[in-house]
């Protein structure tokens, strides 16, 4: 079992993207029938200049092992670049879903386009990486906050 899960962990590795992903965190464990892994406590992932810092990530394989989701939770952290926009912030949960190029924020997200000098403060965002659309909403508490600068007008 230790050697299924090993080698499991060392496809995993390789096959994430095309560049190199760390994952750390405090306990790891596999579910080679349901292609499913979990990194849970002080988890943190970087790939390139990428990092997320959450309480748990998960990472889910199709059955040619290659990842079709990753899901962050608890406390989640993030800086990233991603079409040549920095963003920087923090939400409760995180999910990628790198088929689709489409990054899913939810829980008291609070995003920092730090490139555009932008700052959005919801409780989902989806952002699609393809399109370049941004869905945001907020709810009956907690509109959305949308702020940003113009230039003056000469």
């Amino acid at each position: 079992m230790k050697q299924i899960i090993i080698t499991f962990f060392i496809t995993f590795l390789f096959l994430l993207n095309a560049q190199e992903v760390d994952i750390t965190a405090d306990h790891f464990y596999a579910d080679d029938i349901t292609k499913v892994v979990y990194f849970e406590g002080n988890a943190v992932i970087k790939q390139g200049k990428n990092f997320f810092k959450a309480s748990k990530v998960i990472v889910h394989f199709n059955k040619k092992r290659k990842a079709t989701k990753y899901e962050a939770t608890g406390n989640v952290r993030f800086d990233l670049i991603e079409k040549g926009i920095h963003y920087k912030g923090e939400a409760q949960k995180i999910s990628y879903a790198p088929n689709q190029s489409k990054y899913y924020f939810q829980g008291s997200v609070r995003l920092n386009d730090l490139t555009n000098n932008r700052r959005i403060a919801a409780e989902k965002i989806v952002l699609d990486l393809k399109t370049g659309l941004a869905d945001i909403k907020g709810n009956n508490k907690a509109p959305v906050h949308f702020i940003f600068e113009i230039e003056d007008r000469k």
